[in-house]
């Protein structure tokens, strides 16, 4: 891949270090086996190459909302988000559309998602709660919240039916996903939290609630 991009003025590794490999007894084979290897992986990988290439070179946050180069978003504008692990990245939707935030093109993109998703569930939980208190329901993907508790495909999960609810990392053929495990009468049900909207206002809510 540094070779590769080299001639682009992407560095991946310093112009002599490359050289040097290339003149070396291995650069034949570096030639014959690598560079099929870099352009698969380039291939595989570039529209998170080119999003970092073209990615503006300041991100700001505030209590008011997130701004990215050109592009700002305002938090009370944010009607849901979701996260994507495998690709790493918050799916911001909002009055104006959809923003795709990627977190690995900043540093500290831990603290960064952290903040985020803070500020979109002090947005949207009083309302949800609202809501629910109104006898209303609440739809977020595959699951229904409403004041009896949690429908799933159909199966109401009341509240005190609920034994424990708890987010687990899984990896499935170098695909990583988070899965939402909710035990209920003694038998876990497993949510991908991808297809969960809205899914850290959803554990807000239920943490205030069954803690309560």
């Amino acid at each position: 891949m540094a070779t590769l991009l080299a001639p682009t003025s992407v560095h991946l590794l310093p112009r002599g270090i490359i050289e040097s490999l290339l003149r070396s007894n291995l650069g034949f084979f570096i030639l014959l086996f690598g560079i099929p290897c870099g352009i698969y992986i380039i291939g595989w990988w570039a529209g998170d190459l080119f999003a970092w290439m073209r990615a503006p070179g300041l991100l700001e946050l505030s209590d008011e909302g997130l701004r990215v180069g050109t592009t700002r978003l305002a938090w009370r504008n944010v009607k849901s988000i979701v996260e994507n692990h495998h690709y790493d990245r918050l799916i911001l939707r909002h009055r104006g559309g959809t923003y795709w935030l990627r977190l690995a093109l900043w540093s500290d993109a831990e603290h960064l998602r952290h903040e985020v998703i803070g500020h979109v569930v002090a947005e949207l939980l009083e309302g949800v709660s609202r809501q629910v208190a109104a006898g209303e329901s609440v739809h977020f993907g595959p699951l229904i919240l409403s004041d009896a508790g949690l429908t799933h495909k159909g199966r109401l999960m009341r509240w005190e039916d609920i034994e424990s609810i708890r987010l687990q990392d899984e990896v499935d053929q170098a695909v990583a996903t988070r899965e939402l495990i909710i035990v209920a009468e003694g038998k876990p049900r497993k949510i991908d939290e991808a297809k969960v909207v809205n899914a850290p206002v959803l554990l807000a809510y239920l943490s205030d609630r069954l803690a309560g």
